[in-house]
């Protein structure tokens, strides 16, 4: 895949995202809330429709282009927001989605795969997205079939008049052939082709748009204003417009320029015109004249002036800026606006400046004065004839590879040399330096987190080394200058690591960012008001941990929608509003992050879990009476555990909160649930903020080591053989006044040795805790504390879920981390 199209797949990704939550927002949004959400909404689909251009895609092209006509409409007021509205659009969005998955996983080389299968999909949504608009804005599509009005833009082939005049340009010769290829019965066409400035940057490319027609019969290229000097000219500004006489259909036209139609004027020719047109430039001038314009009498001095001070206003209302006196920037081009009209004999309040100015301020956007801009007649400037440019090509010399030509213009005399370099418009400038994000692939940042761990096995090797230095060669000077230098070793690689710890650092926001079209959708599907609270969206936790969470929140989140919260008519028979709430929060505390889901629902009823457990054959019949409400509850977390009476899409398959519980416990958290009936229902995830760095102790069994994760360590103890006891087949003994299960670490590991004793008979034991139950592995000898970093096993040693994982040691060995959940 190349970059481009990788570029395109990922940004494309964010703007989606992005979409979805404007249009979600601009649900909930009162009235004059709405306006700039909706210019934020459609500059992003023009942006996504603009950059699916530099590749054929023409399906996601087609649909984009229909929801940004229909936002544009909505934006203007012409059609109103609706929820059914925001429905096409967000299935329009889920269909360029689709798209840009399938080429991510297909693309092999630099273009996408064909994605013609989903046409007749596309075809189907951009007809529904257009079917919502009035038919004041119907645009062609690529796929529509314009007959040759629609195609002329609504123009009267029959009437010179409404032409503009360009037919009186032609070449007497160039209209005799024309006259004689249409009474051959040849479809002759007009083509004028504005493309928008902004047009290099969207992928589009005029020229080659207009080399894939066929050879005209006459054409003419010109600029929509005049030429800047040199040093002033912006190169990536696209002023041009092209004016053709094509041998071909409308039609044909009309498909070639499917991607920008609102940049062309297609125009059918027939013989009648071009008769009017000649008959229009042989008559006689008349004698009644139109009156003079209210600015015949300024001066070319002041016409200039009023054009430079256009200018200047348009290009403020063009700037990208969002600052804080937005507001008085837009005022102040709106008082100026309203000078140059009396200046020029026009009345402001009758001109519709103050209308626009009105919209600008409520959309925060120049939009409004620009279009009102666009709309005006102004009179032309007729400054003095500069002078031409002369530019003095510079050979450079043999000895001198990069010297500059100078290049004088009209301003500089013959003898002036000019030394700054020529600068090509702004985009030049454009705050290259002010760059404070960078896009870097995960695979990098992986082999960056590989590196420092092999930087920590290094330097866990010094004290190794100092040992030795001092114990085997008798070195105590060299021993403790080791010591000195691992300090400073350490202290680098904990910056270090730290470091790139938070370059893995991602906010929860990745994963809560999806839900609220997840809670729309689904509360809209089970007839449910909800009103969903996200805070904390901020907190940060290294990206495994954030990824993991993505399929246990979509569970949990769709049983509060589907179990927990009631609909608005049992809501009020139970005298709460109708909307439920649902809460989602995530906060950090110390060494971990914890996430809360809440609603205000219905509740667990434990009586209801004890009957369902004990029918599903949960529990038997003693549990049944001697379970408490909190231990019943607990029992959601059961395999194959579920309280809906019927299958749905939503629950009722058997595969429910044990699969959450085990996807929170493989990333080393817990899970909390609390439940009042009536009153609602709380579940609480605690997990660590990263898994690439984990602190282990080490513990000898049978002559060899491991690793236990601190996480599930809650204490370690000396027990004396004596006091251990066996009830129900099972080694036990009392700690603290709590009864704890034993289990030897050789017999769990298979390991043919017995436990050893100290010279007292008493037996180590490491006191782990799973799910608030206590449970003690007896040991050789508990060591030290260490932070490693985990590795997951390969191969088919991946198959023992007693290991976590394996870490490198600073002797060299490899230590295995036991899991202890799995083990026990």
């Amino acid at each position: 895949m190349s970059a481009l199209l990788n570029q395109f797949l990922t940004e494309g990704r964010d703007f989606l995202e992005a979409i979805g939550a404007k249009l979600l927002e601009l649900e909930r949004a009162s009235e004059p809330e709405q306006g700039p959400l909706m210019v934020e909404l459609f500059r992003l689909v023009h942006t996504l429709k603009g950059n699916s251009g530099l590749f054929d895609i023409p399906e996601m092209t087609r649909v984009l282009h229909a929801a940004e006509d229909l936002m544009d409409a909505v934006r203007d007021g012409r059609v109103e927001f609706s929820r059914d509205l925001a429905d096409h659009l967000l299935e329009a969005m889920d269909f360029v989605s689709l798209l840009i998955d399938e080429i991510a996983e297909a693309s092999g080389d630099g273009q996408p795969p064909s994605t013609s299968g989903h046409a007749r999909e596309a075809v189907r949504l951009g007809e529904a997205l257009r079917g919502l608009m009035a038919e004041s804005i119907q645009t062609p599509d690529a796929g529509d079939q314009p007959d040759a009005a629609s195609a002329s833009n609504g123009a009267d082939s029959g009437s010179a008049s409404e032409t503009g005049g360009w037919l009186d340009d032609l070449p007497e010769s160039v209209r005799d052939d024309l006259q004689n290829r249409l009474a051959s019965g040849e479809s002759l066409c007009r083509l004028l082709y504005r493309p928008e400035e902004e047009c290099f940057f969207k992928g589009e490319d005029p020229f080659f748009q207009l080399t894939q027609l066929p050879e005209p019969i006459w054409r003419r290229v010109g600029a929509r204003e005049d030429w800047p000097r040199l040093a002033e000219l912006d190169a990536y500004r696209c002023v041009l417009e092209f004016e053709l006489i094509l041998s071909t259909d409308a039609e044909t036209l009309v498909e070639h320029f499917r991607y920008v139609p609102d940049q062309v004027e297609i125009q059918p020719l027939s013989a009648s015109m071009l008769d009017a047109s000649v008959s229009t430039a042989t008559e006689p001038d008349s004698d009644e004249s139109e009156p003079p314009p209210p600015w015949a009498g300024l001066s070319p001095e002041a016409l200039e002036s009023i054009r430079l001070a256009l200018e200047a206003q348009r290009e403020i209302l063009t700037l990208g800026d969002s600052p804080a006196w937005l507001g008085g920037r837009l005022r102040a081009v709106g008082a100026t606006l309203a000078a140059i009209l009396t200046s020029l004999g026009r009345d402001p309040a009758t001109s519709g400046l103050g209308t626009a100015l009105e919209a600008a301020l409520a959309t925060d956007s120049g939009t409004y004065l620009l279009r009102w801009l666009d709309h005006q007649t102004w009179p032309e400037a007729k400054p003095a004839a500069p002078e031409p440019v002369r530019a003095a090509i510079v050979t450079p010399a043999p000895s001198h590879p990069t010297t500059t030509a100078s290049v004088p213009t009209a301003a500089s005399t013959p003898d002036e040399t000019v030394n700054e370099p020529v600068k090509f418009g702004r985009r030049a400038e454009d705050q290259l330096a002010n760059l404070r994000t960078l896009k870097v692939d995960q695979a990098k940042i992986d082999r960056l987190m590989n590196l420092i761990g092999e930087m920590v096995v290094a330097k866990n090797a010094l004290p190794y080394l100092a040992a030795r230095a001092e114990d085997l060669y008798g070195v105590r000077e060299l021993s403790r200058e080791i010591k000195t230098q691992y300090g400073v070793i350490n202290r680098i690689a904990e910056e270090m690591q730290d470091a790139i710890m938070q370059v893995r650092m991602l906010p929860v926001s990745f994963v809560f960012q999806r839900f609220p079209r997840l809670v729309r959708d689904t509360a809209h599907k089970l007839g449910k008001e909800v009103r969903l609270i996200m805070e904390g969206e901020s907190t940060e936790a290294d990206k495994n941990i954030i990824e993991s969470l993505a399929d246990p929140l979509i569970h949990i989140v769709r049983n509060s929608l589907d179990h927990g919260l009631e609909s608005p008519a049992e809501r009020r028979a139970a005298g709460k509003p109708p909307e439920g709430r649902l809460t989602i929060s995530a906060r950090q505390e110390s060494d971990r992050v914890l996430i809360e889901i809440s609603d205000d629902g219905r509740g667990i009823d434990p009586d209801v879990i004890r009957r369902k457990a004990y029918e599903k054959g949960i529990i038997d019949e003693a549990a049944l009476e001697r379970l408490n409400d909190q231990e019943a509850v607990n029992l959601v977390f059961a395999a194959g555990f579920s309280t809906a009476e019927q299958i749905s899409d939503l629950s009722g398959r058997g595969v429910g909160m044990d699969v959450v519980r085990n996807a929170i416990a493989r990333v080393h958290g817990s899970i909390d649930l609390r439940s009042r009936v009536g009153e609602g229902t709380r579940l609480r995830l605690s997990l660590p903020l990263s898994m690439a760095v984990t602190n282990v102790m080490i513990i000898e069994s049978a002559g060899q080591r491991f690793g236990v994760p601190m996480d599930a360590v809650a204490e370690t103890v000396r027990v004396a053989r004596r006091d251990i006891r066996v009830i129900k087949k099972r080694l036990t003994t009392v700690l603290r006044g709590r009864l704890v299960p034993l289990a030897a670490l050789n017999d769990l590991l298979a390991l043919d040795a017995p436990q050893v004793a100290n010279d007292d008979d008493e037996l180590a034991v490491l006191v782990v805790r799973i799910e608030k139950e206590y449970l003690g592995i007896i040991v050789d000898d508990c060591r030290e504390t260490i932070d490693i970093i985990l590795k997951p096993l390969a191969g088919f040693l991946g198959d023992l879920t007693g290991y976590s994982g394996s870490a490198l040691l600073g002797d060299g060995s490899v230590l295995l981390i036991l899991n202890p959940r799995e083990l026990l």
